[in-house]
């Protein structure tokens, strides 16, 4: 009898055995479709052996572990994409605007430019006329207020990046503490020799959302926490501790730091990747850079239309009258652009003040050409700012795209080792279904042969 129970156990082991093995299987097909779902295998383990008289026979099989497939390399290399594709996915859309806002078409700077010279050309033909007079200063006026218009879109473009920012703000603290309950989780269960698959799956989900909202790199320790570190080395998450990101307003922008205590650190674009670094290098390097360029341009206009105007004379007799407000300094220029003369009488379109004199004006008109920033004249150093954000756009488009195939790539390389196949697990359940089907049988078989025993002793 004392066999006939060890083959008993054996069946009842495996009938137990390969159930659990379909139960793996039919969650395996159930997350096929589920983001980040890594396939989970039964691992076998026959029990200990015993000692029958002179030889040692098993007495059944168990789970002895549930592995899951999860290749540390792949998802490293998935996780450096995503803060890749983060940075550039962010720029774009703020890139767009800024090379909207700095177009050459009809109403930008450099047809305002083209405007300009146009009337003080019709001035040239007859300096006398009122309404070519009006029209140049019409013009000065338009050329002013355009300058002024760029500027203020492109401070609305850096406003949206701030409202952006704001709104990326809790869905990191929301993650970094998740991930933080996650590490608490993971540590217990897999300390009591327990396997917490799918607590796994989620942490590794948050870790490649913050990869790509802020660049967060992490790296796993010996009992299975995940630290969380800023690209400086800042950490977010240690254990089952997170430290909040926070936003606060320095000037008009949104600036950001972590706060240890009492002790707050604050974050530069340094700091920071994927999408908040993405935003913070549009808003920080790329518009200020524009704006920059922008004031040199108007104060490079400014002073030389100035100069020249100051050598001629107006109607009224008087020289050495600006006709621009002088700027006081570069920076600034593009927002503070105003005429400083307000009526016909005060152009100065000859070297004297006689009604026909067109002198001054044909001296005007001959700096529309001249080389006055650099090798540059007014519309080609403005073609050049437009054409660096049309330069920065179009590789922007391209690494996004090119990051895009990368991520598909490295995504369907993950999911052909980690994911589901429908078509091993169909084997599989196929080979667990036979493998209940014969231990069912099996147990059947010894319980007659069991039965035949107890009749034979009655």
């Amino acid at each position: 009898m004392g066999g006939l129970s060890a083959a008993l156990n054996a069946g009842k082991t495996s009938l137990l055995t390969n159930q659990k093995a379909i139960e793996i299987t039919g969650l395996n097909v159930a997350n096929v479709n589920t983001p980040g779902y890594s396939r989970q295998t039964p691992n076998l383990t026959p029990f200990p052996v015993l000692n029958f008289g002179d030889f040692f026979s098993g007495t059944g099989v168990t789970v002895g572990s549930i592995e899951r497939s999860h290749d540390v390399f792949l998802s490293g290399q998935i996780n450096e994409k995503n803060v890749e594709s983060g940075f550039e996915n962010a720029m774009t859309t703020p890139l767009a605007e800024v090379e909207r806002v700095i177009g050459i078409g009809d109403g930008s700077i450099s047809d305002e430019f083209d405007q300009f010279f146009d009337s003080i050309r019709a001035l040239s033909t007859n300096p006398s006329g009122e309404v070519e007079r009006q029209l140049v200063l019409q013009r000065g006026g338009l050329i002013g207020d355009t300058f002024r218009n760029t500027y203020d879109e492109l401070q609305q473009v850096a406003g949206n990046i701030n409202d952006s920012l704001t709104s990326k703000i809790d869905g990191i603290n929301m993650r970094t503490a998740e991930i933080a309950d996650l590490n608490k989780r993971i540590s217990g269960i897999e300390m009591s020799g327990q396997a917490a698959n799918s607590d796994r799956d989620r942490r590794d989900m948050l870790i490649k959302e913050l990869s790509s909202l802020i660049g967060a790199k992490s790296f796993e320790t010996s009992n299975g926490n995940v630290s969380i570190q800023l690209p400086n080395g800042m950490p977010l998450v240690e254990a089952d501790q997170f430290t909040a990101v926070e936003s606060y307003i320095s000037g008009v922008d949104v600036q950001l730091r972590l706060k240890f205590g009492s002790t707050d650190i604050d974050l530069d674009r340094n700091a920071l990747g994927g999408e908040i670094g993405g935003l913070f290098e549009v808003r920080d390097v790329v518009i200020p850079d524009v704006v920059n360029r922008l004031d040199q341009l108007a104060f490079a206009f400014a002073n030389a239309v100035n100069t020249q105007h100051q050598a001629g004379t107006g109607l009224d007799g008087v020289t050495g009258r600006d006709f621009f407000t002088p700027p006081a300094a570069v920076a600034g220029t593009a927002t503070s652009l105003t005429m400083n003369i307000t009526t016909t009488a005060e152009l100065a379109a000859g070297s004297t003040k006689a009604p026909g004199d067109n002198t001054n004006a044909l001296t005007l008109l001959s700096i529309e050409g001249a080389q006055t920033i650099g090798t540059d004249n007014f519309v080609s150093f403005y073609g050049k700012i437009a054409a660096s954000v049309g330069v920065e756009t179009s590789r922007n488009r391209q690494a996004t795209q090119g990051l895009e195939d990368s991520l598909v790539q490295l995504n369907n390389l993950r999911d052909g080792i980690d994911g589901v196949s429908l078509e091993e697990e169909m084997i599989n359940l196929l080979k667990y279904q036979r493998g209940f089907e014969a231990s069912a049988k099996f147990l059947s078989t010894v319980d007659e042969m069991m039965g035949t025993l107890l009749t034979l002793k009655r």
